[in-house]
C-alpha cells in the first residue's frame, strides 16, 4: 500500500496592511503583520506515483488546471531543482477562495516544503526556497515559516515579530464573496492614481505600528483596502458594521477580503457573534492561544 502524506495548510489574518505605493515597475509595496490560523485549513493528500509529473484533483473542481497555484509550484521546483517525482495530490478546499486568507499560498509553501524535503542534495537552501516561493506569489513565503511577522516589501521582507494574543478569542468571519486581489490592487490604483512608493523611515520598535498591534491593549488593527473594497462591496461594509454590534475589541478585514478577523476578550461576546453570523449566512471559525475552537451557538 502507497503511502500518503497528509499536509495541513492553515491560514493567516492580516491584522495590519498598508499599501505604501507603487513601485516603477507596477508592483506594490506593502506594510504588514501577517498572523497565522491553524483553522480553515487546506488538507493535501500527496502521493508518489510512477513516472514524472504531477496528477491534481480537488474538491473543488474550477482549481483543476494547469494554472492552479500547486501545478506552478510543482513546474518551478522541477525547473529550480531537477527534481521532478511522480506526485498524486488531492487537495481538500476547506479555506475559503477569495476571502483575503491565502489559502492558495499556504497550500503552495506546504507543497513546495514537501517536495524540498524528499529532493535529496538537489534541495533548496532557505534563501533558494523563499525566493521561489515569491514567484508563485507574495504571500508564498511567509507560509514556508509558522510564526506571526512583519512583511513588506512586495512581501519577500519578513521579519518574526512576537505578538502576543492570548487573552483574545479570535473570530475569523467570511462572508463567502469572492474578492480578486488583482482587482483590488487596481482599484486602490485608480482611487489614489498619484501613489508612488513613499519614503520610509527605518522602521524601529519606536515608530511601528507592531507597537500598536502587539503591545497595546487592545491591538490597534488597520486595513488600507477597506475603503476601495466596501466602496464596491457595501454588503461588506455591512457585515462589519453587524460585528460591531457585539462590540470585539477590534475588527478588521483581512487581506484584500473578503474575511473579517475579530478579536474578543469576552469568549461569551464571541459566541454570540459567531452565531449571529452564521445565522446570517456567513462561515465563523474561531481559536484562542492559536488552537482552534468548536464554538456552540
Amino acid at each position: 500500500m502507497s503511502t500518503v502524506w497528509k499536509l495541513h495548510a492553515g491560514c493567516k489574518v492580516n491584522l495590519y496592511l498598508d499599501i505604501v505605493g507603487v513601485r516603477e515597475d507596477g508592483y506594490h509595496e506593502i506594510e504588514s503583520l501577517f498572523y497565522p490560523l491553524p483553522a480553515p485549513c487546506d488538507i493535501l493528500n500527496v502521493g508518489l506515483t510512477r513516472g514524472q509529473g504531477l496528477r491534481l484533483t480537488c474538491t473543488a473542481a474550477v482549481l483543476e488546471t494547469e494554472e492552479n497555484i500547486l501545478a506552478r509550484a510543482y513546474s518551478g521546483f522541477a525547473g529550480a531543482t531537477g527534481f521532478a517525482p511522480g506526485v498524486s495530490v488531492h487537495l481538500d478546499k476547506n479555506i475559503p477562495m477569495g476571502a483575503g486568507l491565502g489559502g492558495g499560498s499556504s497550500d503552495a509553501a506546504a507543497f513546495l516544503s514537501w517536495l524540498n524535503a524528499r529532493a535529496g542534495e538537489l534541495a533548496l537552501s532557505t534563501t533558494e526556497l523563499a525566493r521561489l516561493a515569491l514567484t508563485l506569489g507574495a504571500d508564498v513565503p511567509f507560509f514556508l515559516g509558522k510564526e506571526p511577522a512583519w512583511v513588506t516589501g512586495i512581501g519577500e521582507k519578513i521579519t518574526p515579530v512576537s505578538c502576543d494574543l492570548a487573552d483574545y478569542t479570535m473570530l475569523v468571519v467570511s462572508p463567502g464573496v469572492h474578492v480578486d486581489t488583482r482587482w483590488a490592487y487596481r482599484r486602490w490604483d485608480e482611487m489614489f492614481e498619484s501613489a508612488r512608493v513613499r519614503p520610509r523611515k527605518e522602521l524601529t520598535p519606536e515608530n511601528s505600528p507592531i507597537m500598536s498591534l502587539c503591545f497595546t491593549k487592545p491591538p490597534k488593527l488597520w486595513n488600507g483596502f477597506e475603503e476601495v473594497v466596501f466602496h464596491e462591496f457595501p454588503t461588506l461594509y455591512e457585515v462589519k458594521k453587524h460585528i460591531l454590534n457585539h462590540f470585539p475589541d477590534a475588527c478588521v478585514m483581512s487581506g484584500s477580503g473578503s474575511s473579517f478577523v475579530a478579536l474578543f476578550s469576552s469568549p461569551q461576546s464571541a459566541v454570540r457573534c459567531a452565531g449571529d453570523m452564521r445565522a446570517r449566512g456567513h462561515a465563523c471559525f474561531a481559536s484562542r492561544s492559536g488552537e482552534p475552537l468548536v464554538m456552540d451557538s
